[in-house]
Order: C-alpha cells, then sequence, then structure tokens
C-alpha cells in the first residue's frame, strides 16, 4: 500500500511539471508566431505606404497635364488673361489637385503668373521656390530646344515634354513638376521657342500624407526628418539621391494585440490547470488507499459473480445474434432506400431533358398558337423541369451526406457572384417576382465550396418565392463582420408559427402552414447540413402570416476558420 501512495505522489508531481512545461512551450510558441505575424504586417505597411507615395509623386505631372495640353491655355495665356489664368490654372490645381504652388513663364522665361497656398500673388515672387523652379524651367527649354535644334533624328514629341524632381524647398520635401503649354489640337498652333511654361509644386509633408494614409488605412502616418522614428517608416528620398525625411506611422501589430487579449486568459487558464493536476493527484492518492481496501472485499465476491457471468454470458450471446439479424435487416433497408434514390434520378433525369427540350422548341414554334400562349405555357413545363431537377438533385445530395460521400472543394469565389447567379435563374423561371439585393457589403471573395454553395442560396430563394406567392418582392441583404459574411433573404409570404421554427431543420419535417404547397422537408436540412460544413451556421426567424427571414453565416477564410478560431 505505501508503495502504491509513493507512486501515486510521484505522478502527481511528473504531471504537474508536464503541464507547466507545456505552458512554456505554448507561450514560446505564440510568441514568436505573433512575431512573424507583426513583421509580416509591418512589411504590408511599408508596400502600402511606398506605393501610396508613389501615387501621389506620378500624380503631380499627370494633374498638371490637364491644364498645359489644351487649346484654351495656348490662347489666353499668350493674352495674358489674368483672371482666367488664375481661375481655370491656379486655383484649378489648387482646390481640385490640392497643389501648393503653381508658376507660369513666358518665352523670355519671365514669370508672369504665381499662385502659393490658393492665394493669387500680385507682386510676382517665388522665395524659396525661385531655384526648383528655375532649374526645372530650364530643363523643359533645353528639351523644346532639341525639337528645333537642326540635325537632331528623334527630337521629343511636343506634349510629352515634362520634368520633375523630387527635392527639398525651405526643408520640406516637394514634387516640383513642369510641362510646356501646347495646344490639344491641330486647331492652334504655337511657334517653336515661343511656348510658355506652367510649373507645379506640392509638398509631401501636407495634403498628400493624408491622401496617402486614407489609401495605406494608417491613421497615425506623419512626415519627420527624425531618423530615430524609422522603425515603421520608408525614408523620402530626393532625385538626387538624398534623404529628405521620412513617412512614419505608428505600427499595428495584429500578432502582440492578440497575445495582449488572450494573455490574461491563458494565465488563467495555466493556473487552474494546474489546480486541476494537484486536485486529481490528491484525489488519486485517495482513490488508491480506497482501492486497496475496496480489492479485498472484490476477491470475496469473485466467486458469486463467476457463477452470474456464466449465467449472463449466454443471454448476451443470445441478444447479439438478435441484433445482429436486425442490423442485417436495417443495412438491406438502408441499401434498398439508396438503390431506389439512384435509380429515380437515373430514370427521371432522361424524360425531363425531353420536356425542357420540347419547352425550348415549342418556345421558339409559334406558329399554330399565340405567342403569349406559347410562351406561357413553355414558361410553365421549363419551370417544372427545374423544379424535378432541383428535387432530386436534392435528394442526390441528402444521401450523400447521409452517407459521408461529399467532400468540400474550398476554393476563392465571389459570394455576390453566386447569388446574383442564383437570383437570375430564379426570375428566368418565375417572373411574377422581384428579388431587391444590397450585396455591396459582402467581401470580394471568401473561400468555399462553389457547388454546395449554390445549392444553399437556391433552395432558400426557390423557398422564398414558394411561399409567397402573393408577396412578390423579395429581399437579400448582407454584412461583413469579424471575418464572416451575413447573408438575410426576407420573403412576406404566409411565415410559420414559432412552434416550427426549432424543428425546421429536421430531416423530412415541413411547417403546419405548408400544408397544400408542394416539398419533401428534405431542402432545408441539407442546407442546414452544407452551411455547418463549411463551419457557418443558418437561423430563421418567422411570424405566421408576415414572412420569414434566413440568415446564412459563412467564415470568409473557409471552412475550417472557426474552427481554427475556437482552437485559439
Amino acid at each position: 500500500m505505501q508503495q502504491n501512495i509513493r507512486i501515486t505522489s510521484h505522478v502527481t508531481i511528473v504531471l504537474t511539471l508536464l503541464t507547466a512545461l507545456t505552458a512554456l512551450l505554448l507561450a514560446g510558441f505564440m510568441w514568436l508566431a505573433s512575431a512573424k505575424v507583426d513583421d509580416l504586417a509591418l512589411t504590408r505597411q511599408k508596400g502600402y505606404v511606398e506605393q501610396g507615395l508613389d501615387e501621389q509623386v506620378k500624380a503631380v505631372q499627370h494633374e498638371l497635364e490637364s491644364v498645359t495640353v489644351w487649346n484654351d491655355a495656348v490662347l489666353l495665356v499668350a493674352k495674358d488673361d489674368h483672371p482666367w489664368i488664375a481661375d481655370n490654372i491656379g486655383t484649378w490645381m489648387h482646390k481640385y489637385f490640392s497643389h501648393d504652388r503653381t508658376y507660369v513663364f513666358n518665352e523670355r522665361n519671365e514669370l508672369v503668373f504665381a499662385m502659393r497656398d490658393g492665394e493669387d500673388i500680385a507682386a510676382l515672387t517665388f522665395l524659396g521656390d525661385e531655384m526648383a523652379a528655375a532649374a526645372l524651367r530650364e530643363d523643359i527649354r533645353a528639351a523644346l530646344h532639341r525639337r528645333i535644334a537642326p540635325g537632331d533624328s528623334n527630337p521629343p514629341v511636343l506634349a510629352e515634354i515634362f520634368a520633375e524632381k523630387i527635392l527639398s524647398i525651405a526643408g520640406r520635401p516637394a514634387v516640383v513638376s513642369a510641362r510646356p503649354i501646347v495646344p490639344s489640337s491641330d486647331e492652334v498652333s504655337v511657334a517653336p521657342g515661343k511656348e510658355f511654361i506652367a510649373v507645379a509644386v506640392r509638398f509631401l509633408d501636407a495634403s498628400a500624407v493624408e491622401k496617402i494614409a486614407r489609401y495605406a488605412r494608417i491613421e497615425t502616418l506623419h512626415f519627420t526628418t527624425d531618423a530615430a522614428e524609422s522603425t515603421a517608416a520608408i525614408p523620402v528620398m530626393a532625385t538626387a539621391g538624398s534623404t529628405l525625411g521620412y513617412m512614419a506611422w505608428q505600427p499595428i501589430r495584429p500578432g502582440l494585440m492578440l497575445i495582449e487579449q488572450i494573455a490574461p486568459v491563458g494565465i488563467a487558464g495555466i493556473i487552474v490547470a494546474m489546480g486541476v493536476v494537484i486536485f486529481l493527484g490528491m484525489g488519486l492518492r485517495k482513490t488508491t488507499l480506497d482501492l486497496s481496501e475496496s480489492r479485498l472485499a472484490l476477491m470475496r465476491h469473485r466467486d458469486q459473480l463467476e457463477e452470474s457471468v456464466r449465467l449472463r454470458t449466454a443471454e448476451i450471446e443470445r441478444q447479439r445474434e438478435e441484433l445482429d439479424r436486425l442490423l442485417a435487416q436495417e443495412r438491406h433497408v438502408n441499401a434498398l432506400q439508396r438503390q431506389f434514390v439512384s435509380m429515380a434520378s437515373h430514370e427521371f433525369r432522361t424524360p425531363l431533358a425531353i420536356i425542357d427540350a420540347a419547352a425550348q422548341r415549342l418556345s421558339r414554334t409559334k406558329t399554330n398558337q399565340k405567342p403569349e400562349y406559347v410562351e406561357e405555357k413553355s414558361a410553365q413545363i421549363r419551370a417544372a423541369v427545374l423544379r424535378m431537377v432541383d428535387l432530386m438533385e436534392s435528394i442526390l445530395s441528402a444521401g450523400r451526406l447521409e452517407t459521408g460521400k461529399t467532400t468540400l472543394q474550398p476554393e476563392r469565389l465571389s459570394l455576390a457572384e453566386i447569388i446574383e447567379s442564383c437570383c437570375a435563374r430564379q426570375m428566368d423561371v418565375r417572373k411574377s417576382h422581384t428579388i431587391h439585393r444590397d450585396l455591396s457589403q459582402l467581401p470580394e471573395t471568401i473561400l468555399a465550396d462553389r457547388t454546395t454553395i449554390e445549392q444553399v442560396f437556391t433552395n432558400l430563394l426557390s423557398n422564398a418565392v414558394k411561399y409567397a406567392p402573393q408577396a412578390p418582392d423579395i429581399h437579400i441583404r448582407t454584412s461583413t463582420k469579424n471575418g464572416v459574411s451575413y447573408v438575410s433573404i426576407q420573403d412576406a409570404g404566409i411565415g410559420m408559427d414559432a412552434e416550427d421554427l426549432p424543428k425546421l431543420f429536421q430531416p423530412y419535417y415541413r411547417a403546419r402552414s405548408a400544408t397544400g404547397i408542394a416539398g419533401t422537408g428534405i431542402g432545408l436540412n441539407l442546407v442546414k447540413q452544407i452551411v455547418d460544413l463549411h463551419g457557418g451556421s443558418i437561423s430563421v426567424e418567422s411570424v405566421l402570416g408576415r414572412g420569414t427571414t434566413f440568415t446564412v453565416a459563412l467564415p470568409n477564410k473557409g471552412p475550417l476558420a472557426n474552427l481554427i478560431k475556437r482552437a485559439a
């Protein structure tokens, strides 16, 4: 007995140490995983900011092109129409493109117009912009002289001449772009060497930062010259190669955020687990003592039990033979049922295909009957064919699900496109109803099995139409929350009693309000099984006489997403 107690104490200590070691390994793994996730998130953030900055830089010369390649600009700038220049070049570039400064030079390189921060500068001055503006102006002049220089075999195209640089102006990073003001068509011409030149300046530490922040979805993005903030930052490089500053932000660390959220629960779980191990060890010690005492009593009863076992063994053998017979009979019935479903599906497909082909031919041949009558009858035939094919597909799918032969094949797909396809199919054969849908809240793609998801929404839309014969409006609403897409299908039909709702997804069950309407009770059970296989859920709300709403929730990351989330 003492030896058993010592063994029990050793087992308790070992289990406690193993629990602690497991907790440490799990914590280390989670920390490493969060660090990898944070590094990946930071890399993506830098990529978005770099792309946003590049877009802002490239946009300046394209925006400047909108007012420099223009017949009116050539004519009115040459006439020194100052109000027109101020409205259509200066104010336009500042108001609609957020350009900070705009300058116009005449053919003698004299400054004839200047606007700074939306203000028309009457006393024409450059302040700190003169060197940058003059340098780009000279680059444009050099390119324009190439067009008229003798011996140049490949002169530049007039409308494609521009110059652009990233540099520092008064300690602020800026994009400076210059273009000649040229005609947009052959109706207006400008003499070579007489071109006016427009120069635009946009600072990269003002409105451009806000646009980059919106593009990258980083609220804390700002410009700084402090290199110490460069952990979560990208450098702003001048055209000459020097670093003007940094686009810096507070890095978003999803891994660390997750650890911070689950750490209290994890620590509490470890403490509880160790407490449970110690408690179980104490219980095991007590059980060992009780077991030793019980062993003596068991030995006394052993002889009595042997006789009882012999008698019961004979009885159990008889019951086993009876159960084997019943099990064989049940398997035979199930095999017959599956054989019937397969046979019915195979035998019904051929005549249904013939009916469908005849209906289409009847729809195209309208000689002996009125076209409206032929059209109506053809639609009725095709609707009946569609209903019977859907019924057979439901029976086959239910059989495959029941026998475990259905396997999902997830792929990236557009849930909105699938719903649109199902709606189009319903409206093609049931023109009495209108399906109103708002699919704008769905993600671009989710991971799911296309065939089974089409079955889900085909069945729900078909039910909405079938059980709302006097209410032609069907509404589909969507939303996305916490990585889950929600699709609600609402009708204003016959509805159901509250007592029917808990049983609605059971096989072959039909609500009492559906009496007199064709149906098998298979469809909603099939829908429920498919949604469950995807790790989602389906719920129903209904009021008798006022309609029904089914809501399907599908995880965007696929059938295993919810299982992984629960395990985490």
